[in-house]
């Protein structure tokens, strides 16, 4: 048995299948960790849905922006943009269904997994974590979160896309499911600055990558995983916190990620 976490695969449903052959995946007595932004952008979102609800009991997922996104624009009946890649999936007779799937998701996913010397706790976000919170309150935020959503879709889904006002408040649920999906740098305070999407080395002055071995959460956990920031080309410069979007939808990577071991397994991107 072993882990595997795939970074953002955005619809790209051939790279991923061919990462789950070359990583021998088997559902039967694997376990697939899915850093969010299953979907948009890539050509294959529906199948990429559809494969994943088929063996979503060997899977863990996060909710990612675009997910995030698909859900607004599907409950909540908002046009789509000439960028996005979901139109299919919007009115599919399992659309309902796999949206619902989609719903119940957490933010934020933790549990402890086997390696050869002894157990490790593996935490994983879309795109980030309050540096001052711990993994506990966490994972008690993303259930509080994602209840939101359940209970009423339509109010809680506009609000996390209109709730201009709290977007950089992580003590609101627009700010905290922003923080979550979104965030890449963060100023002196912690707040998060969501308009910065460049690489590392041109992070500005006043801001920091969201990532420090000194966050909270690293006191809870041995191993980190995110996705979102494709710019960072897999790299943080700190051991146990690894970055997995490697910009497959770009014509990059895509990156699968052996828990056990932290060996990586890379796909070349078919997109253009």
């Amino acid at each position: 048995m072993a882990n595997y976490a795939v970074g953002d695969i955005q619809g790209c449903f051939e790279e991923f299948k061919e990462g789950l052959e070359l990583i021998k995946f088997k559902s039967s007595k694997d376990f697939l960790w899915i850093t969010g932004d299953l979907i948009n952008r890539g050509p294959d979102s529906f199948k990429v849905l559809e494969y994943v609800f088929k063996i979503k009991d060997s899977v863990h997922i996060v909710l990612g922006n675009h997910d995030l996104h698909y859900l607004n624009c599907f409950f909540n009946n908002r046009s789509l943009s000439d960028e996005d890649t979901f139109q299919s999936q919007m009115f599919h007779k399992k659309s309902s269904k796999m949206a619902r799937f989609l719903l119940q998701q957490p933010f934020v996913f933790s549990k402890k997994i086997l390696t050869k010397r002894k157990a490790i706790q593996v935490a994983m976000v879309h795109a980030g974590i309050p540096r001052n919170m711990s993994l506990k309150k966490a994972e008690t935020f993303s259930k509080l979160c994602e209840l939101k959503l359940i209970n009423d879709p339509k109010k809680n889904l506009k609000k996390i896309f209109e709730d201009k006002k709290n977007f950089h408040s992580v003590d609101s649920f627009s700010g905290l499911v922003n923080f979550f999906t979104r965030v890449r740098v963060v100023n002196k305070n912690g707040l998060p600055n969501f308009s910065f999407k460049g690489r590392k080395k041109n992070i500005p002055s006043n801001l920091v990558a969201w990532f420090k071995k000194e966050n909270k959460i690293m006191n809870d956990v041995d191993l980190l995983v995110f996705g979102h920031w494709a710019a960072l080309q897999g790299k943080t410069d700190i051991s146990n916190i690894i970055a997995l979007d490697t910009g497959c939808c770009w014509g990059k990577e895509l990156t699968f990620l052996r828990l056990e071991d932290q060996k990586k397994f890379v796909i070349k991107s078919k997109q253009k």
